[in-house]
């Protein structure tokens, strides 16, 4: 038996042992609750995953953006603007908004007279929300689902910490 040989003999126990504990490591990590998530799927005691403060919110916003899409963003060489949603991730440690952007799409399609061809052109936005660091989600959550003094609806609401409203942000970001 060589050196080389009593060494390798020595050391594959250990290297095994040491890869055995990295993998329950890696498992355990994987197994613990995610560190982000999705808003939509964070409920608060006595919410439904179909009935959350979000997603009335969410729908509140999309109704209230399809209002005013015609008069304030929507206008130009392309229509059929959309919202798709508020996106909104926790963190989960202390159940902090880590980020949130608003989501828009539109298309414009054309029809070649001579040709029948068809063509469209999709645009698409991820507007983001200037919001306080560290600012809970239930916090956000009730501020932006509690209609505010002289607002006309939630888009136009003052986003948590700041003078803006989501309203304000959207026109800047689809111009």
């Amino acid at each position: 038996m060589t050196l080389r040989t009593a060494c390798f003999r020595h050391l594959l126990p250990l290297s095994l042992a040491l890869l055995a504990l990295s993998s329950a490591v890696s498992a355990q990590g994987l197994a613990g609750p995610p560190r982000y998530i999705d808003l939509a799927e964070r409920l608060a005691p006595g919410e439904t995953p179909d009935d959350t403060a979000y997603r009335e919110l969410d729908r509140w916003l999309a109704d209230e953006f399809t209002d005013a899409c015609p008069d304030a963003f929507c206008a130009g060489r392309i229509g059929n603007y959309r919202p798709l949603r508020l996106d909104c991730v926790v963190d989960t440690r202390q159940d902090r908004i880590h980020t949130c952007r608003y989501a828009v799409v539109a298309s414009q399609t054309w029809v070649h007279p001579g040709t029948g061809a068809v063509r469209t052109e999709l645009s698409q936005w991820y507007c983001p929300l200037p919001l306080p660091y560290a600012l809970s989600a239930e916090d956000f959550l009730a501020h932006m689902t509690t209609l505010q003094p002289n607002s006309s609806g939630y888009l136009f609401n003052r986003l948590p910490g700041g003078q803006v409203s989501l309203f304000d942000v959207l026109r800047r970001c689809l111009s």
